[in-house]
């Protein structure tokens, strides 16, 4: 899949190869643990003491722990473990796992060798996942080690072009914004193992089109019949103004009457396009302009980009890699173009209504888009930004929050020492106060959940009131109850009655608890809460009472407003356990025939220990 690394992309002496093998290691061993995979956890026995082998008590910690793993196949598996209260109840403690065959124990430093262990015991289909992941964790290793080595080198060019002053300063929101996404781009993933690997990307291709490098490029375009293409309702009346003519492209003036113009990314372009129009038999209607148009930068969802000379303007593509798992192929589902839009009108009209979140909620707008044909590689969304209300805010991906930053500093503490005299508690307690009373009230007023993760929650800074604001975007993949939204706010329910992928429709409210649960309490506040607390000093538990405080305290207050609170309360403060998605099960190591998910990113467990509960 790679090809030879460029010395311009990597300095060789910075290639500690074999250190980042080890934090993907690291990283896939505590992902099986937390995801209970082949029932490693609920099936094992917890051993310490004079209960292990001695030989086994010699490689781990004085009186560390390890889980006896007994059924898959011949012979144990022992990982050693520490105890955990965060997202799973054991928690890797380092390298090496054991295999003990009855006659022999081996130790098992590399992935290779342990998701060969994992594999033990399995068909050959399901073994072969197992497989085809370790490849997944290579390139992770390989992608991490590239942008490692970028990250060093951009640091120094910052430093030498800015100091070490704030990312804050530079001269516009949309600068502001792109150096915000380009230090998210160089953070894991807290809970996907290997969210480094952009699959199908060689190390040429990481740096001409990766969010790491943040490179310009020009745009590739084809000529589609109109017949074969679907724009969104007013589409080309609201195309930015530097949308190429066809002559833009080298084609003939003419043409404009019977085609319109598609953006396709380059790599799209070079690698797969001939195939899919082939696959589709478009091969003779389409046509290749011959000249690129439009210059453009990647973000941090990589498919999604700026256009440099409109950057208030975003388009989304197709782009055939995979991320957060082997079956997570970045095209575009027709549906998503009309669905998003609606989706988008629907928040707009709920945040009107609610005065303490009119103020302090925006939304790009997701109404222009486009698809050949019905097919998921030809199409694209064209998200604009409020430019109008964000004069000069400074915008910040959740994604980037616990970044390290050339000043030395996580975002976080640069935002706070921007916007709140270095305070970053205070930070922390106006962030929580308006994303709980956001998503509160969209699942427990409305019947809504987002799925709204640290990459399109984007926080919007300004010097005046309200100090932050919250933008979304791409909006499309949420959940509806629909059936309470149309009994309590039918003309709401009017605004999404027609979308198209019902799966956006859930028939009770779990769906929403789920998504509630696993998107705004895990991942964008309890995640923020585990750094945060080493930056303050803190234990986690400390900001943990502080989200149960004002979680506490919201919900009262809906309460008292005549909203039914009591499964919320019971689920998120008093139950012992919090749902979980089962991320590397669900996109790579098993089928949906074997998990019954309609989607790879909503397969949920129930196995987090709930950090909330006061007990």
């Amino acid at each position: 899949m790679s090809a030879a690394t460029p010395k311009s992309v990597v300095d060789p002496t910075q290639a500690d190869t074999g250190a980042h093998d080890a934090y993907i290691c690291r990283r896939v061993v505590d992902a099986l643990l937390r995801e209970n995979v082949r029932e490693c956890v609920s099936r094992a026995v917890a051993q310490t003491g004079d209960s292990l082998p001695p030989a086994l008590a010699r490689l781990g910690e004085a009186g560390g722990a390890w889980l006896e793993v007994s059924h898959f196949g011949a012979g144990t598996l022992w990982i050693p473990v520490v105890e955990s209260t965060f997202m799973q109840t054991w928690r890797s403690a380092g390298l090496p796992l054991v295999q003990d065959d009855g006659r022999d124990l081996k130790p098992l430093h590399t992935v290779e060798a342990i998701l060969a262990g994992f594999a033990r015991g399995l068909d050959a289909a399901a073994a072969a996942r197992f497989t085809a992941f370790i490849e997944e964790c290579r390139v992770a290793a390989e992608h991490r080690r590239i942008g490692e080595a970028e990250r060093e080198r951009w640091f120094a060019a910052f430093r030498a072009a800015h100091g070490r002053t704030s990312g804050a300063r530079l001269p516009n929101w949309h600068a502001r914004l792109l150096h915000y996404d380009r230090l998210g781009a160089f953070l894991d993933h807290p809970f996907y193992p290997t969210a480094r690997a952009k699959l199908g990307f060689d190390a040429n291709a990481l740096a001409a089109y990766g969010p790491e490098f943040q490179r310009p490029f020009v745009l590739r375009w084809l000529a589609v019949p109109r017949g074969l293409y679907y724009p969104s309702p007013d589409a080309e009346s609201t195309l930015p103004p530097l949308w190429p003519s066809v002559e833009a492209v080298g084609l003939p003036a003419a043409m404009a009457g019977t085609h319109a113009l598609i953006p396709v990314h380059p790599f799209v372009w070079d690698h797969q396009l001939d195939e899919f129009l082939g696959d589709a038999g478009l091969c003779e209607s389409v046509v290749r302009a011959p000249h690129p148009c439009l210059a453009v930068v990647p973000t941090l969802s990589v498919r999604t980009v700026v256009l440099l000379d409109a950057p208030e303007w975003h388009l989304k593509l197709p782009l055939t890699i995979r991320t957060l798992g082997a079956k997570n192929i970045r095209t575009i589902k027709p549906s998503t173009i009309h669905d998003g839009h609606r989706f988008q009108t629907l928040l707009a009209e709920i945040a009107a209504r609610e005065p303490a979140l009119a103020a302090r909620v925006l939304l790009t707008d997701e109404g222009c888009g486009g698809h050949v044909d019905n097919r998921m590689f030809l199409g694209h969304i064209l998200r604009r930004y409020p430019v109008e209300a964000l004069g000069e805010s400074t915008l910040i991906p959740v994604a980037a929050l616990l970044a390290q930053a050339p000043s030395g500093h996580t975002v976080a503490e640069e935002a706070a020492a921007e916007f709140y005299a270095g305070d970053l508690e205070a930070f922390f307690e106006d962030y929580l106060d308006l994303t709980l009373r956001l998503h509160l009230t969209l699942w427990l007023r409305y019947g809504v959940a987002l799925e709204s993760n640290q990459q399109n929650s984007v926080l919007v800074f300004q010097r005046q009131a309200p100090r932050l604001r919250l933008l979304l975007k791409d909006n499309d993949a949420g959940r509806i109850h629909f059936d309470a939204l149309a009994r309590r706010w039918p003309d709401l329910a009017r605004r999404v009655a027609d979308l198209e992928d019902h799966r956006i429709f859930v028939a009770d409210a779990l769906p929403l608890a789920q998504m509630f649960t696993t998107i705004t309490l895990q991942l964008n506040i309890a995640v923020l809460a585990e750094g945060y607390a080493g930056l303050l000093d803190l234990p986690p538990a400390a900001l943990y009472a502080r989200v149960r405080r004002r979680v506490e305290a919201l919900l009262d207050e809906m309460a008292a407003e005549g909203e039914n609170v009591i499964p919320a309360r019971g689920l998120l403060l008093d139950d012992g356990w919090l749902y979980i998605k089962y991320l590397l099960i669900a996109a790579t190591l098993a089928e949906k025939s074997e998990t019954g998910a309609t989607d790879v990113n909503k397969f949920y467990g129930r196995s987090a220990p709930n950090f909330l509960s006061a007990s």
